[in-house]
């Protein structure tokens, strides 16, 4: 057996590895724009009111109360959002039926990043699903219901 077999799979190692690296080199990152989700949710917070309520689909105010709720019931920053900007993710998508890539884009996060944040708020408003949803109280009827009679026959 001649050197040249011998050195003919180190050849080939070493092929696939420089393939790889030109390969990689190559590639074009998915988000490239300078506009970050942070930058998204800052530019919804300090714009204009009615554009906050079209793309979030409620208010300025519901949205620091609905916030500070999450916040105080477990959702927690994480390395690449804060939880802000994954409640904003959340109404966006339940909001407007986003798809998954479409928030990525918009946000400019990795279809996983945007699955764990959605996860994220919707295990945190599960949890607080049976505090905030029950059954209404019977016991006292509103004097508006209770004194019309078109609502007679149910109460």
């Amino acid at each position: 057996m001649s050197d040249s077999d011998e050195d003919f799979p180190l050849f080939i190692v070493l092929l696939d590895y420089l393939i790889k690296k030109v390969h990689a080199a190559s590639r074009v990152p998915k988000h490239v724009s300078a506009f970050t989700g942070r930058n998204r949710m800052l530019e919804l917070l300090h714009g204009h009111d009615r554009q906050f309520v079209e793309v979030l689909r409620l208010n300025k105010e519901c949205f620091y109360r609905l916030c500070s709720l999450l916040t105080e019931n477990g959702l927690q920053d994480t390395r690449s959002s804060s939880a802000q900007e994954q409640v904003m993710m959340f109404l966006t998508i339940v909001g407007h039926c986003d798809s998954n890539r479409r928030s990525g884009y918009e946000w400019r996060h990795s279809g996983e990043t945007v699955s764990r944040h959605f996860n994220n708020v919707c295990s945190v408003l599960v949890s607080l699903a049976p505090r905030l949803i029950g059954p209404p109280d019977f016991v006292h009827i509103p004097s508006v219901i209770e004194n019309n009679p078109y609502y007679s026959p149910y109460f």
